[in-house]
Order: structure tokens, then C-alpha cells, then sequence
């Protein structure tokens, strides 16, 4: 099989998971490594043909998913869209809920006013649970040498906390993490802690799913994330995701 074949083949294999039923989501409290491209595809869900609101000028694609024949998931937005937005959009999302434990990701960002590049946790209605629970990282195109991080307890955000980074999150690879305890929640770049919740915080307590995507914004995000103007496809790059759970009963909220 030729690179190109293969490049595709991956692409589909992606592309037919959407229409594959996603599993009810359990909390899990083992330890899970994904390394991208090579991993099981049961454990992921590729979102498709939706778009999370009007703050978002694209829409979920299958399509802007794709497995590389280096060692990465490249997230993609180009004019490829669908029925609802012209602009498409790649997010993958693991089918099971974690808990406490260390959160772990090796990715490069995209570039762009108007991009917002994210790893990170999120449980809530869509996914059967009444608490809107979530922790992030979220890469800002229009700056890349800094990483807004953020939480949201029961629907309230509590964040952002805004960090300079020191480098250009498009232009490599970096590893992020983020430790989260019943009593705080710890932030990390590159191996080095960087920032963490105050003290007395509201901290989530609901498991769960890890997602990564990469989305545009609309005109009602332009004061957050600058104006989007579609130029040509640009992408974000994953190459793996690690969770360790915490040694103790605590792990599973």
C-alpha cells in the first residue's frame, strides 16, 4: 500500500466510526495511553454534522479528522463544510469518562486569528449528566505564545487564567497536563507547573470524556477569539493522550 492509499484508508476508517453507535460512557479508573495514530478506534467518537452554537462558524466534519502516516491525528478546518456551516471542523472525543487523575497530551495548535485549538475534559447534558463539568486548555490563534486555561463547575466558569507560554504553540510539538484532585485543580507545560485554582475553589466533581478539537468562531466571539476569515485549511496535531488515576478511592468522582 502506497503512503497516499494508506493516508486515506486511515481517513475513512475515521470517517466510518461516526455512523457506528457511541457507547453509553462509563467512569473508568484505570490508567489509558493513546498513541496516534495507532490506537483502538472503539474508544473515540468523531463528532459530525453539527455545530455546538452560534458562537461557532463551522461545523463538525468526519472529514476533518485524519489519521497521518507520521505519528499524529491532524484536526483540520477548511471550506469542506457541511449542511449547517460552510466552514468544517474536527473534535474527537473518547467514548468513556474519566476521573481524578493527571491528564497528559502531546499537540500542536493552529495558527490564526478567530482559531481556538483545546484539549480538554467535558461532561454535561449532552452526554446524560445534569452537571456541566469541565477543565481546559484553549489555544487562541490569534496568540499563540499564551494558553488560556479554564474550568466550569455546574455550568459556571470560573477561569480564565491566562499564561504566557514562552514559545509558539503552532509552530511544534509541546506536552500539556493538568492534575485534577477533589480539592484543586494543577496546570502544566512542558513538565513545568505553571498555574493552579485558588484557594477555596469550586472545583468540578463529574467525570469526564477527553476531547481535542479545533473550531472557528462566529462574529459574537470576535471580541474573545478575534474576527475569522477563512484563508485556506489549517490544522491542529495530536500525537498522543495519557490519564493516570489517583492511588486511591478518590480516583472516581
Amino acid at each position: 500500500m502506497t503512503a497516499n492509499n494508506k493516508y486515506w484508508c486511515l481517513a475513512f476508517i475515521f470517517t466510518a466510526l461516526v455512523w457506528t453507535t457511541c457507547a453509553s460512557a462509563r467512569t473508568e479508573n484505570i490508567h489509558f495511553f493513546a498513541k496516534f495514530p495507532n490506537f483502538d478506534l472503539s474508544q473515540w467518537y468523531v463528532s459530525h454534522g453539527w455545530a455546538n452554537g452560534e458562537h461557532q462558524s463551522c461545523e463538525w466534519r468526519s472529514d476533518a479528522v485524519r489519521a497521518t502516516d507520521e505519528k499524529n491525528i491532524r484536526l483540520i478546518l477548511s471550506d469542506n463544510g457541511g449542511k449547517e456551516r460552510a466552514i468544517g471542523c474536527g473534535e474527537i472525543q473518547s467514548k468513556k469518562r474519566f476521573g481524578f487523575g493527571r491528564y497528559e497530551a502531546r499537540m500542536r495548535t493552529a495558527a490564526g486569528p478567530g482559531l481556538n485549538s483545546a484539549f480538554f475534559t467535558y461532561t454535561g447534558p449532552p452526554h446524560g449528566v445534569d452537571e456541566h463539568d469541565e477543565i481546559d486548555f484553549e489555544f487562541l490563534g490569534k496568540d499563540p505564545h499564551k494558553v488560556e486555561l479554564n474550568y466550569h463547575t455546574n455550568g459556571e466558569s470560573q477561569g480564565p487564567i491566562i499564561i504566557d507560554l514562552g514559545f509558539d504553540a503552532t509552530q511544534d510539538f509541546h506536552d500539556y497536563a493538568f492534575e485534577w484532585t477533589p480539592d484543586k485543580i494543577r496546570w502544566y507545560v512542558d513538565g513545568k507547573f505553571v498555574a493552579e485554582t485558588p484557594k477555596n475553589a469550586k472545583i468540578p466533581r463529574n467525570a469526564g470524556k477527553i476531547l481535542f478539537s479545533l473550531w472557528s468562531g462566529a462574529k459574537s466571539s470576535d471580541d474573545w477569539l478575534g474576527k475569522f476569515k477563512y484563508k485556506a485549511p489549517v490544522t491542529a496535531e495530536v500525537e498522543w493522550v495519557k490519564f493516570t488515576p489517583l492511588p486511591n478511592k478518590l480516583s472516581q468522582p
